[in-house]
């Protein structure tokens, strides 16, 4: 399946699961960028252990959209940090940015 045809199915989705959508592709990033899990232990409830590939359920999303909006800013907060330091120490990604623009 192509963006052009997923873009429309995504624009019928409710707002609760464009955000569960923004999530998983998220999280998927971050997986990708090695610092999942580090940044998902912010998510889990106290207690509750970090799956080994770090992924969430539908619950756990579900349960981090129902928190407070400002509980929510402070978590995200806390993984903008991470984050920040994530890309603070590794520069991979500003090669990548260097380059000058080029279309096809």
């Amino acid at each position: 399946m192509t963006i052009t045809e997923l873009i429309p199915t995504v624009k019928e989705l409710s707002h609760t699961d464009k955000l569960l959508l923004l999530q998983v592709l998220v999280q998927e990033l971050l997986h990708n960028e090695g610092v999942t899990e580090s940044l998902s232990s912010s998510l889990r409830q106290p207690g509750q252990s970090v799956t080994e590939d770090s992924t969430f359920t539908l619950e756990e999303r579900r349960h981090f959209l129902e928190k407070p909006l400002s509980e929510r800013r402070c978590i995200l907060a806390e993984q903008a940090e991470t984050i920040h330091d994530h890309y603070q120490q590794n520069s991979e990604w500003q090669d990548l940015m260097a380059g000058d623009i080029v279309e096809y």
